[in-house]
């Protein structure tokens, strides 16, 4: 009885899980690891000033810096950060300041600070630095400073020409070949591929080949996936390094609600390191920050500090939170403190909504779109508030 389940079993992986898994192993080895991809992409935009990206979004550091090295000659800014700033587009700068977004998933102050040295012992004309200054997702709390970063292009190519990208185990081949995202990924692009006229055309362009065609986002500008999710939707990253977002849905009112009770709760991520540090910013992030800011304005720019906008309620329900809200507020005072004493400003857009920002404004608690990124910038070109924490 234990053999024929055992056959039947092994019968039923061989045909559903088994050929999920191969092909899914087929895209993955033509995905993770491949930094060929991210020089491709990088190549291209720069070519079309297009929509695009190469995999995966979760690391997209090789290929910001390649197209951060491209774009050096003509821009004079750069906004740091992780994903929380990818809402800022060029746009939102006045002449004659011209911006590339350099932000990055999961891209904390302590990697920035270092990104932030090697460009300004650079001799190129970037005298502007936009950074953020996020408390939500304890980013200002950081311990672990990085030293400075190596943002050469020569560095950046050669690992992109290299074949010794992030080594891929089997066991993590076979958790991301059977995971949910990858198998509903997979029967997307199958049915694509059954509705294509020619299907071995596209089921080769899928599985083999390194990118899909070019095609046009709704608003006519030119784009390109080196990468087989959210494929044809325009997600990835514009000319200027801002997001596009457009694989994410903004909020509704009643989701916003229901995001910020869950937010304030001494479990969740977001009240995790004000606990653990009582709200208090590192201060060697701090002293790096103050000697950046006096570099930048001895090349005639600036540092410009801004807290990212938050879904509009949140910041003020940890303010009234019992035990959260001392260590918010004295993450607060102490900011203020210090820029007061360095001479920079800190554009303070936690509170989104006194800026006029909404909830569709927003795909979660802490990534704003860029309508409500223009609000904000719009406000501090307005406003040109002095040294300290500025709240409108």
């Amino acid at each position: 009885m234990a053999r024929r389940y055992l056959i039947w079993m092994s019968a039923f992986f061989s045909l559903t899980l088994l050929p999920v898994f191969a092909l899914n192993l087929l895209l993955a080895n033509n995905t993770l690891g491949n930094n060929k991809k991210a020089l491709l992409a990088s190549e291209w935009q720069q070519a079309t000033h297009g929509v695009t990206y190469a995999p995966t979004l979760a690391d997209t550091h090789l290929f910001k810096t390649l197209r951060l090295n491209d774009r050096l000659p003509e821009i004079n800014g750069v906004v740091f950060g992780s994903s929380t700033a990818l809402g800022v587009t060029a746009a939102m700068f006045p002449p004659p300041l011209k911006i590339y977004n350099f932000a990055q998933t999961g891209h904390g102050l302590a990697s920035v600070i270092g990104e932030i040295e090697a460009l300004l012992d650079r001799d190129g004309q970037v005298k502007w630095f936009i950074v953020p200054l996020d408390w939500s997702l304890g980013f200002l709390y950081q311990s672990d400073v990085l030293g400075k970063a190596d943002l050469s292009l020569a560095t950046a190519r050669a690992l992109a020409l290299s074949d010794h990208g992030p080594h891929v185990t089997l066991l993590e081949q076979l958790r991301d070949a059977l995971s949910y995202p990858r198998i509903a990924s997979l029967f997307a692009i199958l049915k694509d591929v059954l509705r294509a006229e020619d299907k071995a055309q596209a089921f080769a362009q899928y599985f083999f080949r390194d990118a899909g065609d070019d095609y046009r986002c709704t608003d006519g500008t030119p784009a390109k996936d080196f990468d087989t999710f959210f494929r044809g939707s325009c997600t990835g990253f514009r000319f200027d390094g801002s997001a596009t977002f457009a694989n994410l849905s903004p909020l509704s009112a009643n989701e916003a609600k229901r995001l910020i009770a869950a937010a304030v709760l001494p479990s969740s991520k977001y009240a995790a390191s004000l606990v653990q540090t009582q709200g208090e910013p590192n201060e060697e992030l701090l002293r790096r920050l103050t000697e950046a800011a006096w570099r930048a304005e001895a090349k005639k720019g600036k540092l410009v500090l801004f807290m990212p906008p938050l879904l509009p309620g949140l910041e003020q329900a940890f303010f009234d939170a019992p035990g959260l809200n001392v260590a918010l507020s004295r993450t607060v005072q102490m900011l203020n403190a210090w820029a007061q004493q360095t001479g920079v400003t800190i554009i303070n857009a936690g509170q989104s909504e006194r800026y006029g920002c909404v909830a569709e404004e927003f795909v979660d608690e802490h990534h704003a779109l860029p309508a409500c990124y223009a609000k904000v910038f719009a406000r501090y070109w307005q406003d040109k508030p002095d040294a300290g924490l500025y709240t409108p």
